[in-house]
């Protein structure tokens, strides 16, 4: 049964590492912009996450928070340039709170509280690119946030017992990026198609 989890880790790195290269590819040819505020805390909380797990006891969730820091940091290079953000006050705001929450991380030394900051910052640091998924869908790759929730669902069950210290920070990672997908796939096609409807206006009256 362990090799059957453990197979299960790889493959969700696997997954994870197929959409972000997408991501990574789009950045390069100015079809996607990363929001840079996002992708750079991204970045620090896969790190802080594969620490975490680590320190925890993970073994084949592993898999996917390495692939997950090696593949954010990829992206956040490429954002400096190509990216989008990180002048507006939100993100200030997301990088402060990313700050605090390393900080508590460093403070208090435990993967519970480690959990506890990280998934405030997550929030944080989403926010802008949630803005950014919910009005310009077009400058986002879908199927980047479509494996990567795909593949947090799969570390999740890798875990192998139901461990909510190790299950809290794949699960989330699952539900955010499926919110993502939703808006770039969902939600972007109902707005073409509403936009695309022709606005008929009121009925002229009949004259009695």
């Amino acid at each position: 049964m362990e090799i059957f989890f453990t197979a299960i880790g790889i493959f969700g790195a696997i997954l994870f590492l197929i959409g972000d290269y997408a991501y990574f590819r789009d950045t390069l040819i100015g079809k996607t912009k990363p929001q840079r505020v996002t992708w750079g805390v991204a970045f620090l909380l896969n790190s802080i996450g594969f620490a975490n797990q680590y320190a925890s006891g993970a073994t084949n969730s592993l898999w996917l928070f390495g692939a997950a820091a090696f593949a954010t940091g990829a992206i956040f290079l490429a954002s400096l340039t190509k990216g989008v953000g990180g002048h507006s006050k939100m993100d200030v705001f997301a990088i402060v709170a990313s700050l605090a929450g390393v900080g508590l991380w460093m403070v208090f030394d435990s993967p519970l509280w480690s959990i506890f900051s990280t998934l405030a910052v997550v929030y944080a640091s989403l926010w802008p690119t949630f803005i950014k998924a919910r009005n310009h869908p077009e400058s986002e790759t879908g199927l980047a946030w479509l494996l990567g929730g795909i593949s947090s669902l799969l570390a999740a069950i890798s875990v192998g017992k139901l461990d909510w210290v190790l299950l809290i920070l794949p699960i989330n990672a699952a539900l955010t990026q499926a919110y993502i997908t939703y808006l770039l796939y969902i939600r972007a096609k109902r707005h073409r198609e509403t936009a695309e409807t022709p606005v008929h206006g009121p009925a002229t009256p009949v004259d009695v």
